[in-house]
């Protein structure tokens, strides 16, 4: 067993400082990172470049595949050589370096992945993909394809995914998702004096209340009878969306037009409502015995509650006030009181171990069972951080969560995103490329020197005399004049002291 890096397909372990390589992995979705750093001597040519492949090995296992996304270099004091800082992204990076523009009807998850792996990262394959759900539509509008994966993955609600060192797509049941190895007093596969716990009592709650914002009711319909022949402003009991208002002033129910107070006019509408302030008017006053009938989705406060009976008994009723304006729905409210009930109605656990055993993954669920400590629980791997024990193994810290925990981290990131199942396909889907090349440009300039030419030039020169006709005064002006028709016109420019006198 020994430890190895290549470097652009090429084994570079001999380059690498032991001391600061580590290893991270998180949990199944999001990224992994390594780090390590390579000092080059002398005539070492090799330097590390960004986007070079990075494969870290345990033995002959995989335990990190990626590639170089950022590199500090920096001279070492004291006449040292070059140090290169590597820092290194798994496979999602380059898994999404296209969007997906697509839109799936009546397709299986399977069938989907399939297809957005081949026509968006065709170098990844997707051998691990299991899931014959099948969707009735589902479109993804420049969206990652990591991120398709997971709104996948949020449409069924227990199942997962994560890319691995081979470039291959795991698309899974979350349970099926176990550890190789549970931990057990004996079990012998971690470090024994390492494992510790935290068992969290601090935030027991067991009587959860979620006040959410407001949302639509039932449809309601009342009637206001007009009092006096005065009134022509009218209030309602609650804030209503989708209002409709009717008159009957004797003759049976009319529909009114609804405007927008401060928007509208009674140029264009018959009512003008105002939402914040739960009141309408007309624009001049009804009769007496008038009768409006309005009908509407009154605007109700979301207000959730959950209590666990056993947690109850055992601690005593510990209240928990949840504040979340973004909840406009009932269900989600539900959940939420729920989900904060399954955390929080008894302790919480967070652990951690060391191991040498390689084989664990962020993500997957591992059981501790210990009659020393009396206890049986059901943990996921939060985190995974491996780093050189000596150089031939690796010491694996590894971080747990109770399961419950999780499952709330889980719920509380799918409140936030959209309806996996919704979006809007009647946007264009536009591909721009950029296609940079060099060009060359050869310019070809000729240069002609000078040269004297002896040429004989030939000058003929017409005089006419006395174009007027002989003996005939021109007639003379001050201004500057060309004559036309030359030379039978009379008239010539003076010159003062010459052709011309002063008297």
């Amino acid at each position: 067993m020994s430890i190895s890096i290549t470097i652009d397909s090429t084994d570079r372990s001999n380059l690498i400082k032991w001391d600061s390589l580590s290893v991270e992995q998180n949990i199944t979705n999001l990224v992994d990172k390594a780090l390590f750093s390579y000092r080059k001597y002398g005539s070492r040519s090799y330097v590390p470049q960004v986007g070079q492949e990075v494969i870290i090995y345990d033995g002959s296992s995989k335990i990190f595949a990626g590639t170089i996304q950022n590199i500090n270099e920096y001279v070492e004091s004291g006449g040292g050589g070059v140090v290169y800082d590597i820092e290194c992204v798994d496979w999602t990076y380059e898994f999404d370096s296209e969007m997906v523009a697509e839109s799936y009807e009546n397709m299986t998850i399977k069938e989907i992945i399939e297809d957005i792996v081949d026509n968006y990262a065709p170098s990844f394959t997707y051998n691990n993909v299991s899931s014959d759900f099948l969707i009735e539509k589902i479109v993804f509008n420049q969206v990652y394809p990591s991120r398709c994966l997971k709104r996948l993955a949020d449409i069924l609600g227990n199942y997962d995914y994560y890319i691995d060192e081979d470039k291959d797509i795991h698309f899974f049941f979350k349970e099926d998702n176990t550890a190789p190895y549970n931990l057990q007093d004996d079990s012998g596969n971690y470090v024994y004096k390492s494992l510790s716990r935290k068992i969290d009592g601090s935030q027991i709650a067991n009587f959860v209340k979620v006040r959410g914002g407001e949302a639509d009711g039932d449809t309601f319909t009342d009637v206001i009878t007009v009092k006096g022949n005065d009134t022509k402003s009218f209030n309602l009991p609650k804030k209503f969306n989708n209002l409709t208002i009717e008159l009957d002033t004797g003759g049976g129910y009319v529909n009114q037009t609804i405007g927008i107070e401060g928007e509208d006019s009674f140029s264009t509408v018959d009512i003008l409502y105002s939402y914040d302030d739960k009141t309408f008017r007309f624009n001049s006053a009804l009769a007496d015995n008038d009768k409006i009938r309005f009908s509407g989705n009154p605007r109700i406060k979301i207000i959730a509650v959950a209590g666990d009976s056993a947690s109850i008994a055992e601690f005593g009723k510990k209240h928990k006030l949840i504040r979340d304006n973004t909840i406009e729905d009932k269900d989600t409210a539900r959940r939420r009181a729920i989900g904060e009930l399954n955390v929080y109605a008894n302790e919480i656990e967070n652990s951690k171990f060391k191991t040498y055993t390689s084989g664990l993954r962020a993500g997957m669920n591992i059981k501790l069972t210990s009659t020393i400590r009396n206890a049986d629980t059901d943990l996921i791997i939060k985190k995974l951080k491996a780093r050189p024990r000596d150089i031939n193994s690796f010491v694996y810290e590894v971080e747990l969560v109770s399961t419950r925990k999780y499952e709330l981290t889980e719920l509380l990131k799918s409140l936030l995103e959209p309806d996996p199942l919704q979006a809007e396909d009647n946007e264009v889907a536009e591909r721009i490329e950029l296609d940079a090349q060099t060009v060359t440009i050869e310019e070809l300039i000729e240069v002609i020197n000078a040269q004297e030419i002896d040429e004989d030039v030939k000058i003929i020169e017409d005089i006419t005399k006395d174009p007027l006709g002989a003996g005939v005064e021109p007639e003379w002006v001050l201004a500057e004049y060309i004559p036309s028709p030359y030379p039978t016109d009379p008239k010539r420019v003076g010159l003062l002291d010459n052709s011309l006198k002063l008297y």
